[in-house]
């Protein structure tokens, strides 16, 4: 019965019909859109159907910036054009007389990876690391409340959290970069390096931990995302030979044990949600990957399938429904830089509508 409880087989192709009443719901999970287009930095809030644009003052003056993550309504950004320096943007704002915040490099050649809230100090911090040599990370980071950087209690560790990224086009191999978004749970700070990376924001020590799997899984892996849902850890996996999403949550976190909760069917309708006209496939797997993990927000995966368009799918209704975005010139930017100078970002500001 336990099991039955824990698991749970959704994504019945026949079953995806919206809740008018739930898709109107206050409730619905935020969105944050960026991207760099040929004049500046454009962020905006996506909220169902309504989407607004942020007015900080200062964008205009960013040509070109790479999101690292959010911190609450804050959305950190790192910028080499017109100089290279770190900006804090309130993306809630629709005043043009907030200004965007400049935070100067720890060290050069540096990078951040992560951006988070310490409860104790009850301030925002930014970690940054740097490799020395191989096998061999320093560690720092930034105390918004002074306004200064300094080493973390445990300065080096042998592993920094990068990961390997993949574009949407398939003839460009992926790039390995600094990851500066990890799963916030407990405290502490998870990034994906193929085994889980650790960073206890109190006591400042790192640890590396296993993945929710060991076996189970044949070919390699398509997609697989670490985030948080409902103040746990969890873990979105894709294969490349089913069109299956396997969603794994920490459910004891001390005895470090995951179950899976979740496995989602991908095989949606395609009359009644199609790909974009003029983009031409032969079967399913083909597109899977095109598909990203936006978030978890209110019970709800957010994905964002290339091609097809933005969904919210209810893990606990089994309810779908398409996002209607509006066009705009980050398309024109997302094959090559998905993820790097545009992207969708699950955001946390319910005030903002």
């Amino acid at each position: 019965m336990a099991s039955k409880l824990l698991k749970h087989m959704i994504g019945d192709g026949d079953k995806h019909e919206n809740i008018r009443g739930y898709s109107r719901n206050k409730d619905r999970p935020l969105i944050l859109r960026y991207f760099c287009s040929s004049n500046h930095l454009k962020i905006s809030i996506i909220h169902g159907e309504i989407e607004r644009e942020c007015k900080v003052n200062g964008l205009k003056s960013v040509k070109r910036a790479y999101f690292v993550g959010c911190c609450g309504s804050d959305a950190l950004f790192t910028s080499d054009n017109p100089s290279h320096r770190h900006i804090v943007v309130d993306a809630s704002s629709l005043s043009s007389n907030n200004p965007v915040m400049q935070i100067d490099d720890a060290f050069k050649g540096g990078d951040l990876c992560g951006f988070f809230y310490h409860p104790l100090a009850e301030e925002s911090r930014i970690l940054n690391v740097r490799k020395i040599e191989n096998n061999k990370y320093e560690y720092r980071i930034y105390l918004f409340n002074r306004r200064t950087w300094r080493r973390t209690l445990t300065p080096y560790f042998s592993f920094q959290p990068t990961r390997r990224v993949r574009s949407f086009n398939n003839d460009c191999p992926p790039r390995e970069r600094v990851c500066g978004n990890p799963a916030i749970v407990n405290n502490a700070l998870h990034w994906d390096i193929g085994r889980i990376m650790v960073f206890d924001m109190i006591t400042e020590e790192f640890s590396i931990k296993s993945l929710p799997f060991i076996e189970g899984y044949s070919g390699s892996c398509r997609m697989r995302h670490l985030l948080a849902i409902e103040d746990k850890l969890c873990l979105c996996y894709m294969g490349y030979e089913e069109p299956l999403m396997d969603i794994w949550v920490l459910g004891n976190y001390k005895k470090w044990t995951w179950f899976k909760r979740y496995t989602v069917n991908l095989d949606w309708d395609m009359k009644k949600y199609p790909m974009e006209k003029g983009f031409k496939f032969e079967t399913l797997l083909e597109i899977m990957g095109y598909i990203r993990v936006i978030g978890i927000q209110n019970g709800e995966l957010v994905l964002f399938w290339k091609h097809r368009g933005i969904f919210c799918y209810h893990l606990g209704f089994g309810t779908l429904e398409k996002i209607n975005v509006k066009k705009s010139e980050m398309d024109n930017y997302i094959h090559d830089n998905y993820d790097w100078l545009c992207g969708f970002e699950a955001y946390d500001a319910a005030s903002f509508f």
